[in-house]
């Protein structure tokens, strides 16, 4: 009665070598900055993703709170814009 042929030659898109939605490892969780960095600073972030691994990326601090530094997170793989990391992840370009 009803035609399956599509349904069952259905082949799912290919990989694209990075999953979305993935976790960082050592972000270290949401909170207002202490301080707000006006212009933005140039850094390099040390990214741990759970499936990924470790990534340094070029990006740049948006603001701080004691030892963890709030960096622009544009990345398709990530949920959010921005992501808190410790400070010894961050290092100034």
């Amino acid at each position: 009665m009803f035609d399956t042929a599509l349904v069952s030659t259905f082949m799912p898109p290919p990989q694209l070598g990075w999953e979305p939605g993935q976790v960082i490892v050592n972000a270290t969780g949401a909170k207002v900055p202490n301080h707000r960095l006006h212009p933005p600073v140039p850094v390099v972030a040390r990214i741990l993703w759970d499936r990924d691994g470790e990534e340094r990326i070029d990006t740049v601090a948006l603001g701080w709170s004691g030892r963890e530094v709030y960096v622009q997170m544009l990345d398709r793989r990530y949920q959010f814009t921005a992501v808190w990391l410790d400070a010894a992840d961050v290092r100034r370009r």
